[in-house]
């Protein structure tokens, strides 16, 4: 916190000034590290990175599809929805062996 308060404008006397917000990120990074341990243990490695990475676009694709937290919008193709269902039967596949 230090350092970005240093780099940011070069004066850390302005604490105050922060948004309180932006320091939910490293618990809420805590919690997601270990939720990701917690399912590779349980789940095995393969099918836990693999759960994390189709996830992880499908909610990539909402942002851009909506626009949201001021990212500009792109337009939802077939294409995305074919290349996610692709994916969602690649984990099925993997799953059942």
């Amino acid at each position: 916190m230090l350092l970005f308060l240093i780099i940011r404008d070069g004066n850390v006397s302005k604490w105050n000034e922060i948004d309180k917000v932006y320091l939910l990120g490293g618990v809420f990074g805590a919690f997601v590290v270990y939720t990701v341990m917690q399912g590779i243990t349980k789940l095995g490695p393969a099918y836990a990175v693999t759960l994390l990475l189709v996830s992880q676009l499908i909610v990539a694709l909402i942002i851009d599809t909506y626009g949201l937290f001021g990212t500009e919008k792109v337009a939802f193709t077939a294409n995305k929805g074919i290349g996610i269902a692709i994916m969602i039967i690649g984990i099925l596949v993997f799953k059942l062996k």
